[in-house]
């Protein structure tokens, strides 16, 4: 005697076949899809060797606010207002010479000083020194503004070199009495830095070294 389940269930046996080609057209679509999967994957694999990485970046510096005090040492024979972000490196004491430097430790540079006992003669021959000093520290691609300094009552004439660009030295200055006394100064930084992220460290250093050529004098 038939019962319509097992009738029920020839009729599922009988729709299996259906059921399998599904699964038949996804497998053929799993086979043709890996392929294309890889290929992407490869692809994006050897994208990379095409990366460039980024330049390095620099952070950029904000000095902090100067307060100066004079600076007089006996064995000199010039002083001058210093900012308290400084610290003066001197020769020996028991050294002839006359030349000291600058020394910024918080915002990595120094300023290199030198000083020498000129005559009317002799001066040209330093103040064509100074301009050719500055010339090689812009080098090709710089620029160099000239400022020139007078202070009669103090005896003081000068040269203030402002040098834009990738300069080696971005700021020179001489003073001279124009008879006996001579004296020069260098900024540089110690490390290698970028223009534009040092930017507010110069314009520091164009204050401070103003305070330095307004402030000077020759104590003989």
């Amino acid at each position: 005697m038939k019962t319509p389940i097992k009738r029920a269930q020839k009729q599922i046996y009988l729709n299996m076949p259906s059921v399998r080609c599904l699964d038949e057209v996804k497998s053929e679509k799993c086979i043709v899809l890996i392929p294309l999967i890889l290929i992407s994957v490869l692809c994006s694999c050897t994208g990379r060797g095409n990366y460039t990485p980024k330049p390095k970046g620099y952070l950029r510096v904000e000095p902090p606010a100067a307060q100066y005090t004079t600076f007089d040492e006996a064995e000199l024979p010039y002083a001058f207002s210093l900012s308290g972000n400084a610290t003066i490196e001197l020769p020996l004491s028991n050294s002839a010479a006359c030349w000291m430097n600058i020394d910024y430790p918080g915002l990595n540079a120094k300023i290199y000083c030198s000083y020498e006992r000129i005559t009317t003669l002799t001066l040209s021959e330093h103040t064509e020194d100074c301009f050719k000093l500055a010339e090689r520290a812009a080098g090709n691609a710089g620029t160099i503004n000239e400022k020139s300094y007078e202070n009669k009552e103090s005896n003081v004439y000068g040269t203030l070199f402002l040098i834009e660009g990738e300069a080696t030295s971005p700021i020179q200055f001489m003073l001279t009495d124009s008879i006996s006394h001579f004296f020069r100064g260098a900024l540089y930084y110690k490390d290698k830095t970028n223009t534009d992220s040092i930017a507010p460290v110069t314009d520091y250093f164009k204050k401070d070294i103003a305070e330095i050529i307004q402030t000077f004098y020759w104590k003989k």
